[in-house]
This record gives C-alpha cells, sequence and structure tokens, in this order.
C-alpha cells in the first residue's frame, strides 16, 4: 500500500527507507510475551483487538495515512523479536509494509454493520502473525456511512498492550481533526523511543533501588508456599499443556450499582473489593489463609512511557494474609495495603523468579499459579483456548471470565467457582462484616490427589554423546558442579527458568531451522529428553517458533 505524504513525527526526522533495521535488546515486558505466546496453542490469547470509532469528514486514505503516521512514531509497531546467541533482541524496521484491509459497509444497516464487524475481529484475532516478519499488527478500516469510521486494529502483545490501545485512538482522533480542519496534526511528543527505554530499563535494574526492591521482595515472599492448595479435577501432569477453557457471567445490576459506594465506605478503588473477593473465594476452596495471586500490572510508572504504544505490562505477586478469619472491612484493608506496598518495589517478574530461586515443582508455573486482572472499560475480547495459570479471574466492567487451565479443571468446577464468586461479591458489598467464615458458598469443590506422576527414577549419568553434551550445557547454565547430571532431573526443578531454556536450545543448535521448539522442550524439560529431541532434528537446528 502507498504512503500518502510525510507522517508527523514531532519535528524528527522519519525512519529513513534505505537503512536497515536497528537492533536493540528486549525489554522484560517483551521477553515474558514472546515466550509466553511460543508455548501456547492460541493466536488470540497473545493477539490484542481494538475496535476504535472515529466521526470525521475524512477519507479512506486519510485513515491509511494515520496508521503510518502511527507506525513511524511508534518503534514497537515497526518492530519484529529475534533470538541472538540466546537472547531475546528488537529488530526495528524503518518502513515495514503493514496489512490493512479497507470495507465499505455503508449500504448496510446497523444489525449487518455489527455482524460484519464481529466476524472481522474474530478474523483479525485468530490469523496468527508470522514471528519473523514486521510488523507484529495488521489493521482495517472501515467505511460505515456518513462521516463514521471504525478502525480495528490488531497487534501482537509484544508490541501493544491495553494502554497502547488508549494511545492509539486519541492519535487517530487526532489526525483525523487535523485532516478534516486542514492543519498540522498536535500530537503529544515521545521523549524518548521504545529501544532507548529497553536500555534505560536494563540500567535501572542494575542501579537504583533494585537492591531495596530485591530485600523488600525477599522478606515479604519468604516461606511462600509453592503451589496453592484448591482441589484439582484431575493430577496435575508433570508438564503444563498450556491448554485453557473459559466460562464467563456478567455483574448483577445490584452489584454494579453497590461498587462505587462501597469502595468509598472502604477509602479504596473498586478494584480492591473484586480482588478481595477472588482471595476470600480463594481461601474457602483451598482452605490455606497464605495464598499468592499473580497480578498484571500497567508497567507506566516512568511519565516517558504514557504516550507510548508498546508492551510495558509487568506481573507482580500479591501475597494475601486471610489469617484469622477477618470481617470483609478488614480483608479489603489487607488486600489494599498489600497492593499499595507492592507498587513501591517494582521488580521484572522474571528477575523475581531469579532473586527467590523458588523450588520448581513439575508442572507448576512458580511464585503463582492463581492470578486476578481487571479493566475498567468493557471488552473481555474473544474466547481463548489457551493459559498460563491454573486459574485467572478476569474482570472488564460489568463483564467477568474465569479463565481454567483445562488439564487440572472441569467446565463444572469452573461454574461452580464463578457463582460462588459471585455470591461472595455481593455479601462482601452488602455486609462488610461478615467474616470470612459466615460467607454463603456453594459445594466443596471435590479433592483430587495432587500426584504429579511416578515416584522418579533412580539417578541415571548420561549413556550416550548426545546426552553428555546436552549435560555440560547444562552445568554450565546452571552453575552446578562438575558432578555427573541425573539426565531425567527437570531443568526447572533444578533451578532453571524459561531465558536459560533458551540461552539452553541457543547453545547446543545456535544455527535457525527445523528442531526443538521451546515447547518440545518445557513438554520433557530433561537432559534425555532435549538429547532425543536434538538427534532426531536434521543437522541438530533449533527452530525459534
Amino acid at each position: 500500500m502507498t504512503r500518502l505524504g510525510p507522517a508527523v513525527r514531532d519535528g524528527r526526522p522519519a525512519p529513513d527507507a534505505a537503512a536497515g533495521p536497528v537492533t536493540a535488546r528486549a525489554t522484560y515486558a517483551q521477553e515474558r510475551a514472546w515466550l509466553a505466546s511460543r508455548l501456547a496453542h492460541d493466536p488470540p490469547t497473545y493477539c490484542a483487538v481494538d475496535e476504535f470509532p472515529l466521526h470525521a469528514a475524512v477519507t479512506a486514505d486519510d485513515l491509511v495515512h494515520a496508521l503510518y503516521v502511527l507506525m513511524d512514531r511508534h518503534e514497537p509497531l515497526r518492530t519484529v523479536l529475534r533470538t541472538v546467541d540466546g537472547r531475546l533482541r528488537q529488530e526495528v524496521h524503518p518502513r515495514p509494509e503493514p496489512r490493512i484491509e479497507l470495507a465499505d459497509l455503508s449500504a448496510h444497516d446497523h444489525a449487518a454493520q455489527a455482524e460484519e464487524r464481529r466476524s472481522l475481529r474474530a478474523r483479525l484475532a485468530r490469523t496468527p502473525f508470522d514471528p519473523h516478519r514486521a510488523p507484529q499488527w495488521r489493521a482495517a478500516v472501515l467505511n460505515l456511512g456518513e462521516g463514521a469510521w471504525s478502525v480495528v486494529f490488531a497487534a501482537h502483545h509484544t508490541v501493544y498492550d491495553t494502554a497502547s490501545g488508549f494511545n492509539v485512538h486519541a492519535e487517530l482522533t487526532e489526525l483525523c481533526a487535523a485532516a478534516e480542519e486542514g492543519r498540522e496534526a498536535r500530537l503529544p511528543r515521545l521523549p524518548l523511543g521504545y529501544g532507548a527505554y529497553a536500555r534505560r530499563e536494563r540500567e535501572r535494574a542494575r542501579t537504583g533501588g533494585a537492591d531495596t526492591a530485591a530485600a523488600h521482595w525477599r522478606t515479604r515472599l519468604r516461606g511462600l508456599p509453592p503451589v496453592h492448595t484448591v482441589p484439582l479435577d484431575r493430577p496435575r501432569p508433570p508438564a503444563r499443556t498450556f491448554r485453557g477453557a473459559e466460562v464467563r457471567a456478567a455483574l448483577p445490576v445490584g452489584v454494579t450499582a453497590a461498587l462505587t459506594g462501597a469502595a468509598r465506605h472502604h477509602g479504596t478503588r473498586p478494584v480492591m473489593l473484586f480482588l478481595a473477593a477472588w482471595t476470600a473465594l480463594l481461601h474457602h476452596h483451598s482452605g490455606a489463609d497464605d495464598l499468592a495471586v499473580g497480578l498484571p500490572v500497567a508497567g507506566r510508572d516512568d511519565p516517558d512511557t504514557r504516550a507510548m504504544v508498546g508492551t510495558f505490562v509487568n506481573m507482580r505477586v500479591l501475597r494475601a494474609d486471610l489469617s484469622g478469619d477477618p470481617d470483609g472491612t478488614e480483608l479489603v484493608r489487607r488486600t489494599t495495603t498489600a497492593v499499595r506496598a507492592g507498587e513501591k518495589f517494582d521488580i521484572p517478574f522474571q528477575s523475581l523468579v531469579e532473586l527467590l530461586a523458588v523450588p520448581r515443582l513439575p508442572g507448576v508455573p512458580p511464585l503463582y499459579q492463581l492470578a486476578f486482572n481487571h479493566t475498567p472499560a468493557d471488552g473481555l475480547g474473544p474466547p481463548v483456548s489457551s493459559c498460563e495459570e491454573d486459574l485467572l479471574l478476569d474482570v472488564a466492567g460489568s463483564g467477568l471470565r474465569l479463565v481454567y487451565d483445562a488439564a487440572l479443571f472441569d467446565r463444572s468446577t469452573a461454574d461452580l467457582l464463578l457463582a460462588d464468586y459471585l455470591r461472595l461479591l455481593a455479601v462482601l458489598l452488602d455486609a462488610p462484616g461478615t467474616r470470612l467464615s459466615a460467607l454463603p458458598t456453594g459445594p466443596a469443590l471435590r479433592h483430587t490427589p495432587r500426584s504429579t506422576g511416578a515416584a522418579p527414577a533412580a539417578r541415571t549419568a548420561p549413556r550416550d554423546a548426545a546426552e553428555e553434551r546436552v549435560a555440560a550445557v547444562w552445568r554450565t547454565l546452571l552453575g552446578t558442579d562438575s558432578g555427573t547430571v541425573d539426565v531425567h532431573e527437570d531443568f526447572f526443578t533444578a533451578g532453571g527458568h524459561s531465558l536459560q531454556a533458551l540461552r539452553l536450545l541457543a547453545r547446543l543448535a545456535p544455527a535457525r531451522g527445523s528442531g526443538p521448539t521451546l515447547r518440545t522442550f518445557f513438554a520433557d524439560p530433561t537432559v534425555a529428553g532435549l538429547a532425543t529431541a536434538l538427534k532426531s532434528t536434521p543437522d541438530g537446528r533449533t527452530a525459534w517458533r
């Protein structure tokens, strides 16, 4: 598609089309999104789809031009991620060609337009991105008639997050207004590019308050239970499947109406009431007073990031204290206090995993397996069939869904949990003096033994040259002594983490090509498993897909 005129870049020159791509270290947020997307089975889980309504006397060419302006201004919209020597790097291209569809729906009635837009959003969400090609976004420009337009924008989570959507909408709106009025667009100044932010982030991790944050989390998470005790419908498999499912519900009208007043009563935000009710539910079904809950946070505390498009999301661990049978008021206070304390000591999640050197159990995500997410605006997105956690409660406006690991839970259990949650939330709002032990809930979940498989076999030394080679790199990465490595030992149980797994594969098979993927390694993260996969790979090449 042809670019229509020069792009606006706050007085800075537009990218030079003749120049080659520029590389930089990936951000911590990009590392998490990239690794997770390589392990999952469902493109929509890692593809954000937003629809931006626009009203202006403009043309489709004006909107295409506006999308190119956005791409010029924001480096992530020109970026693809690649591995170099086992490290993830951004590759920022000067002028990639995005896929932008045009559709004239002006002759359709409202119902037909709505159906076409729904179908388009679903198709864009389910179309995988080529992991080797920039840009990692696509769009459709829809003419709805009488000056009404809609831009459907789909982007991979390695280059785009929820806050990015607000910035894209604001800039598209201003660009349309400028085109309609025949003036220069007044777009927010971008103090630094995303690559410069990545360098600043790495530097801050080495200096600044890194030591203080590390000390806080060592103290806060010391003795954290390695895995939750919510009953499972089936024993946990030794390797994570990342296959998920979901159930949805709408917040009752009474709950929605009571939220603002209840939050004011407790001196907190509505999100804290949702979160407190979630921990109460988990306490009821697990019997545990000490719970770990993963919380995605925007990661935009740096003012220079507020107007940027890119991914900044971090995962923070909330340690919920439900001891002593607190009432609703005390539970909300504890929840609010714990969340605020964590906000002062932000640290990249993968750094936290390395810092705490937590025990790694087969098939168990590190630090937390239960999660909570809240978005003020409506819009849960398309149904998902992948999951990273055992259970995730996702609240968006007046809708909520429970995403669950289908290898561990049945749909009937998820339905029960979601119904229980709505009951607990209603009581927490209406009668905050009710103690946890008196909260009304449905029947307890049935308990299933948590065996992760048969007892481990006797220690086995490497048996051939391939296993010897894998074991040597294994020892180097994990910093173990030169003693014998058990070929059946789990990489993560031995102290490895996801990025070290990436480096392990890179050192064993540095060339690109067909071969064992990260997903393959996660399915059998042992010396024996990796040696077998490498022996079955032509020329020992590893595929980074």
